[in-house]
This record gives structure tokens, sequence and C-alpha cells, in this order.
């Protein structure tokens, strides 16, 4: 074996270490329907690095030139597939849901089936004798679209699937309450883009490759990208698995607490100086036992300046703040700000109290404290 199939060999079996992880988890949730389309996809896209590194003696023990490329585009094709499909049910896993996942997956399969019908309509352009196959450059260097016309209608659908792909894993990242699952997830869409860089350069590679320019530089950055863009999609599927052994969600959560520490800071310091009975002692150190205390002594502080917060006022701010860019978040501050100003001149309480939970929690998942903070890091932008 070359050296670069040996990276790759080695690289397939690190795959299959961290797929390993999520069949065992599927043995033990076998009616988890996001799981197994997980486990599909890991399978699939490891089995497709393992074609890729065992190449050339795949195509020696089956007989067919270039049969392992057909293969492994039509393994890459079903773990995008697939990926696709676990987030649509990540979301929701009712009857539409489940009749996306299934066209989706038929789409799919007639797209392999495709590069299957494909494949054997055009001859192999080299014998295995050939020095440039049994050197393995073959396999190292891009085909033109004439060689490989198969390949060109896998970049296409590959390109496709991993658009949609990646729109579906940032946009579930968005609304995903626990940051390791996040931080899973924007890594699986990273991965998914870094897939969008290889079928370009792909794409470009048989470009060249049909004019008969060198492809040398092109055919490293495809085989770079593709081995890095496999790599970091398994890690993001694994990382709930394995991160909280090695401690990565204690780390994530202490780094989040320090973020959200430093965004809720200055909304208490605006607090503090109009109410400084909000501040209770001792000081916690522990950033997330910090940000809790911060959250409580905010909610402190509007409490305490609540009698100043006028139901006339919240009308007015309400109708001026509609047409903003958080227009809740706008009412929240300015509704702060007219009691602080109202408290400062010596003003008495209003008469006509507004109701401040509209002000203190978000309008959704009120019961979420990661809700609560994002709801009060979003007032503390608005008083800027």
């Amino acid at each position: 074996m070359t050296p670069v199939q040996t990276a790759q060999l080695a690289v397939a079996i690190a795959c299959w270490g961290m797929t390993a992880i999520k069949i065992v988890q599927l043995v033990h949730q076998p009616g988890n329907r996001p799981l197994g389309f997980m486990c599909l996809t890991q399978t699939a896209v490891t089995l497709a690095l393992t074609v890729q590194a065992l190449a050339p003696q795949l195509d020696r023990t089956l007989g067919f030139l270039g049969l392992s490329r057909a293969l492994g585009n039509c393994l890459t094709l079903i773990a995008v597939a697939s990926g696709q499909a676990l987030f649509i049910l990540l979301a929701a896993q009712d009857e539409s849901a489940l009749r996306k996942v299934r066209r989706n997956l038929t789409l799919a399969a007639v797209s392999a089936a495709a590069i299957v019908a494909l494949f054997p309509l055009t001859s192999a352009p080299y014998d295995f004798s050939d020095h440039y196959v049994r050197s393995t450059a073959y396999y190292t260097a891009t085909p033109t679209p004439a060689e490989a016309p198969h390949s060109v209608l896998y970049l296409i659908c590959l390109g496709w699937w991993m658009v949609h792909l990646a729109i579906a894993a940032t946009r579930y990242a968005r609304i995903i309450p626990r940051p390791l699952l996040a931080v899973s997830t924007r890594l699986i869409a990273v991965g998914v883009l870094i897939g969008l860089a290889y079928v370009a350069a792909k794409l470009a590679a048989m470009t060249a490759a049909s004019v008969g320019t060198s492809t040398v530089l092109l055919d490293r950055a495809v085989l770079g990208l593709y081995v890095v863009a496999i790599l970091v999609v398994l890690i993001g599927s694994t990382v709930p698995a394995w991160g909280p052994r090695v401690g990565v969600d204690s780390l994530l959560d202490s780094l989040l607490a320090r973020r959200d520490c430093r965004r809720l800071r200055p909304l208490w310091q605006i607090l503090y100086d109009v109410v400084p009975q909000i501040a209770l002692q001792p000081r916690p150190v522990e950033p997330r036992l910090r940000r809790i205390r911060l959250t409580v002594e905010i909610l402190d502080g509007y409490v305490l300046l609540s009698p100043w917060m006028s139901a006339r006022s919240e009308r007015k701010v309400r109708h001026h703040a509609s047409g903003g860019r958080d227009p809740e978040a706008t009412v929240a501050a300015k509704m702060l700000a007219l009691a602080i100003s109202r408290k400062r001149a010596g003003q008495p309480p209003v008469d006509d109290p507004a109701a401040i939970r509209g002000f203190v929690e978000p309008s959704q998942d009120r019961a979420n404290a990661a809700a609560q903070v994002q709801w009060l890091a979003r007032i503390a932008r608005a008083m800027d």
C-alpha cells in the first residue's frame, strides 16, 4: 500500500471506532429513529472511506476498474441523504416529516441507481496491467468527464444534497437547548461545508483534466478535503457520546457561562447603580454559579423598579418599538430605562403599574433557565 492509502486506511479505522460507538447506542435504543439514521449515515460514510482506501485491491478482486469509485460515490450519497433525514426527524416525527424522509431517501436511491446504471456504459480507459493503474496513480488522479460520466452525476447530486443538509443542520443547531448538542450539530454543518468545497475542487479538477491541464495540486486538495470533511462530520456526530467522558461538556458549560456573565454584567451594573440592594454576598467565583446569581439579581432589580413601570408607558413603548429588530427586548429595555429615570428623579410610584412578567421572562419556554439567560442578554443588548 502507498503512504496515501495507509493514511486513508488509518483514518477509516478511526472512523469505524467512532461509528461503533453509535451502533452500540442503537443496540440499546432500537426504536430510536434519529439514532438509526445517524448510524446509517456514519456507517455509509465510513464504508465510503474504507472503499477509497482499498480501491486498487477491491477493483482487482471484483475485476472492474473504477468500480470502487462508483461504489464510494453511491455510499456517500446515501450518507448525505440519511443525514438530512436525521435532522428532519430530530425536528419532528409526525406523518409529514416521515413522508419527507421517505421522499428524500427515494430520491437518493434513484440517484445511486443512476450512477450504477451509468458506470458500465463507459469502458475502462486502462487495463489492470497498465503501469498507471499498477502504480495506483489512476486512483489519486481525477478522471475526465468522458472517462467517468457517473462521477459528474454524483457531484451534481452530492452538491444538491449537501446544501440542503447544511441548511437543516444549521437550523437545528439554533434551537438545541443543550450546548454540547449544538456544538455537535455545528461541527456536522462545518463538515458538510468542507464537503461542498470538495465538490467544487473535484469539478474544477475534472474540468482541468478534460482540457489536458495538470490536476496534481487539485487532486491533493480533493483528497484532503474529502478526508477532513468525513472526519469532522464523524467527530461532530459522536461528540455527545464521548464528550461527557472526557469533560468536554463541563468545559463547554464553563466557557458559555463566562460568556453569559460578560453579556449580563452591563445590565446588572445598570440596575445595581439604582437599586444596589440587589447585590448578594458573597460573590460566587465559579462561572455557572455567577451566571445564576447575576440572573437572580437582575430579576430582583426589575421587581424593585416595577412600581415605576406604567401600563400607559408600556402601550406607547410597544407602539414605537413594533418595527425594530428585536421589539420585545426593546420594550423591556425601554420600560427599565423609564423606571430608572423616574426613580432617580424622585417621582412617586405610578398609579397604573404594568405587569412585569412580560419584561422579565422570555415569551417561549418559560421554564428553561438557558432561555431566561438569553432573554436577559437580549435586553442588555437593547440597552446599548
